[in-house]
């Protein structure tokens, strides 16, 4: 860390004094809610980068001043540098800066940058010299990105899933949360970020050649959108897992390092050279005996690497995920001979913005479909390839996937691991006021922007969201790639009896007088004791047959409200009932909460608010719930077959064909529940709410989960955040402990 003295101010201060023009309309400046916002302290790095009033472009590179204010772990950094002028400055310099991205860059009104740190005041395009140096503690290095945080609300989407897949691949970047000042302008909150390249301490690749003449050298590639392929497969993405080809559609790679504009001075058939290491790998998956140890796909990939890269994108939904921002690179077999290392093809982590549930197209919300199947349900013209297909079909790669997602369930991508992650991620943007002062900028909260498929009125509410939706993605995939889970203790749970706000259960004639609502036009359910065949049991039990929802060995028995009085929360905006809350009649903890239900004149759909005892609450949206009226029947029908009842006539059903269905949502089984709000988001279907379930929680008196130990312990040294502030004490999420004789740990409090 550098200091200021009065020398190196006056030095620094001419390093800016370029003129402190506003951008034009084409860098966005106008689009800035608040062009006057001020930092006058932060938790945050703060960048100030000048160029003068140059319009940045995004094809070629303009040349910039930047300084980067630090004051270390645990210290404030000061926005008034002449007011606190001996404050830390991690980097300051020349930059060669121009515009990032492609749909971050097209739809979002912040936009990400790239930018190269330079010797001297000269672009390379002009004889300049690139410079590697070491930024914010990530390593040495001359290529770095400003990540924009736009769509992504909680401004974290990229770095968690960076943080999740860095215990597990060879390589993942490193960022950094920072604020950015250009040409006197406050930007926002940025992450400055490492990007796949070439670098020492990225992938570190060699130059083609250089190992003994070894032309099948280091290389990285990416596929990506046909803006500039360097290489356009033969072999056809494939429809679906039957090796149908897509014979319009083709698979693009872009070559990152060596890059196109290397290949001249790189010896002769590099290129050539390069285009076989790709052919080699996709013929060896195209063959008949492909899934063949020794000489199948697995000589040419590093499959647990793919599987990383895999789960990586399947967890987060990723709807770019395999055909976009997809990087490889490998090792030449000179090299790994020589250093140990493995030559085959691994992969990389880069572009989660529009993952994690953020994007609505593509089905990019859902929680139950795998994102390797993009091809078979979506158009676009970037699909996934072949082979993605072809090592789902093979028995041993599946074995092995579902083998490394228990490994991951029971390491950082644990239920309490993954959520104290998340926490700690946005206490960083939290702490010090930068998301204040982001909204401030941007009033990006409580607005819709592409491509958001959920517009929170607050901060927390996107990361309830978030989280609402990481339940039931993780509950999918536990379903498909884990062993069957013991059975849970399963109980109803009472609701107070005032909560009901209906009875549309007729136990005697006429139906009109016993019932109060309808279930669908003049329809109501029956007792038993008007008619057995159809009728709700008299002992207002009914025990669920979802097996789809219980596990193997599972019963849930939910109990009725009693048939005369008000047995029911209903739903319809139509008739004035847009919102009801049921309340227990005693609070409780749990990891899911059931509830039965059914829907009239048509498939309902409402969100499910569920509240905590400390005025925190979880929302799952759009759940759908079928009509009552079933003759297909499903997966999720609970009931048996019911009957109705005309209320106008009390003229009955000729058969039993409508059901019950119960539905669940993942809870917060550390916190208290006191109720449940249902809110319609569809005004004609009525929706009928019945009785309650629980998964009985064991308390357990363990609330901090060490993750990782190296060496023996000695001394405490310093508390740290996630992203390396020093803290006095641990805070909730992820702490790192580091003691004094240089080893370290994680601890996750809940």
């Amino acid at each position: 860390m550098k200091h200021c003295h009065n020398i190196a101010l006056l030095c620094l201060l001419t390093l800016f004094l370029l003129p402190a023009k506003a951008q034009q309309w084409d860098n966005y400046r106008n689009n800035l809610r608040d062009k006057n916002v001020k930092i006058t302290s932060t938790n945050l790095p703060i960048v100030f980068i000048n160029v003068g009033g140059t319009t940045i472009q995004r094809n070629s590179y303009v040349l910039g001043r930047m300084k980067i204010i630090d004051n270390g772990p645990g210290q404030l950094n000061y926005g008034d540098t002449l007011a606190n002028p001996y404050q830390g400055v991690d980097y300051e310099g020349f930059i060669a800066l121009k515009y990032r991205g492609n749909s971050s860059f097209s739809n979002s009104d912040k936009k990400p940058y790239q930018f190269q740190t330079l010797k001297t005041d000269l672009l390379p395009d002009n004889g300049g010299e690139k410079q590697k140096v070491d930024i914010l503690g990530m390593g040495k290095d001359n290529k770095w990105a400003f990540i924009a945080p736009w769509c992504d609300k909680v401004m974290f989407r990229d770095l968690l899933s960076f943080e999740l897949g860095r215990p597990w691949m060879d390589y993942v970047p490193e960022g950094r949360f920072c604020e950015v000042i250009l040409d006197g302008t406050y930007y926002g909150v940025y992450v400055i970020c490492e990007r796949v390249s070439k670098g020492k301490t990225r992938l570190n690749l060699h130059d083609p050649g250089e190992d003994e003449g070894d032309l099948t050298g280091d290389y990285h590639v990416e596929i990506d959108r046909n803006d500039q392929p360097n290489y356009t497969s033969p072999n056809h993405p494939w429809s679906n897992a039957n090796g149908a080809q897509k014979s319009n559609y083709w698979v693009k790679y872009q070559y990152k390092d060596p890059d196109s504009d290397e290949f001249a001075d790189l010896p002769s058939g590099t290129k050539n050279a390069l285009d076989m290491e790709i052919q080699k790998m996709e013929s060896a998956f195209r063959s008949s005996n492909f899934a063949d140890p020794d000489v199948g796909y697995r000589k040419y990939i590093d499959p647990t690497s793919f599987m990383d890269y895999m789960l990586s994108q399947e967890i987060s939904m990723n709807i770019d995920g395999y055909r976009l921002s997809t990087n490889l690179y490998k090792y030449s077999q000179t090299r790994a001979r020589n250093e140990g290392l493995d030559p085959r093809w691994k992969m990389s982590l880069w572009d989660y913005n529009i993952a994690w549930a953020n994007a609505n197209y593509n089905y990019g919300t859902d929680t139950d479909k795998w994102m390797y199947q993009f091809n078979e349900r979506c158009g676009d013209e970037e699909q996934v390839p072949f082979y993605w297909y072809r090592l789902m079909s093979d028995p041993q790669y599946v074995h092995d996937l579902k083998l490394r997602w228990q490994d991951y369930r029971e390491g950082n991508h644990s239920d309490s691991r993954l959520f104290a992650t998340i926490d700690s991620l946005a206490n960083v943007v939290r702490e010090g006021g930068a998301l204040v002062r982001n909204q401030q900028a941007w009033q990006i909260i409580g607005r819709s922007v592409w491509p958001n498929p959920y517009v929170g009125q607050s901060y927390d509410d996107e990361l309830n969201y978030l989280k609402n939706w990481i339940r039931n993605r993780l509950a999918f995939m536990d379903k498909q790639l884990l062993p069957p889970p013991p059975p849970r203790d399963l109980e109803a749970v009472t609701v107070k009896p005032e909560s009901f706000t209906h009875d549309v259960v007729a136990e005697e004639s006429p139906a009109r007088q016993t019932t109060t609502m309808t279930i669908d036009a003049n329809r109501a359910f029956y007792a038993d004791t008007f008619r057995e065949m159809g009728g709700f049991p008299s002992d207002r039990k009914i025990t669920s047959g979802n097996y789809n929802l219980l596990r193997e060995g599972e019963t849930l028995t939910y109990e009725l409200a009693p048939y005369d009085q008000n047995n029911v929360l209903f739903l319809n905006g139509e008739r004035g009932f847009p919102s009801v809350t049921a309340e227990f009649a005693r609070p409780f903890k749990t990891s899911e909460l059931f509830y039965l239900c059914t829907a009239g004149a048509g498939t309902g759909t409402m969100d499910v608010q569920v509240n905590y005892t400390d005025g925190t609450s979880d929302i799952t949206e759009n759940t759908t719930v079928r009509d009552w009226s079933v003759r297909n029947p499903g997966d999720n029908e609970t009931s048996p077959a019911l009957g109705n009842i005309n209320r106008d006539n009390d003229s009955m059903s000729d058969d039993a064909h409508d059901r019950l269905f119960d539905y669940s949502v993942p809870t917060d089984e550390e916190k208290e529940i006191e109720s449940v709000t249902f809110t319609t988001k569809t005004n004609a279907p009525m929706i009928s709410i019945f009785a309650f379930g629980r998964v009985v929680v064991t308390p357990t008196a363990i609330d901090i989960v060490v993750e990782e130990q190296r060496g023996e312990l000695s001394p405490i040294d310093g508390i740290y955040t996630i992203d390396g502030r020093r803290i006095e004490t641990p805070q909730r999420g992820v702490n790192i402990i580091r003691y004094q004789n240089g080893t370290s740990k994680k601890i996750f409090i809940k």
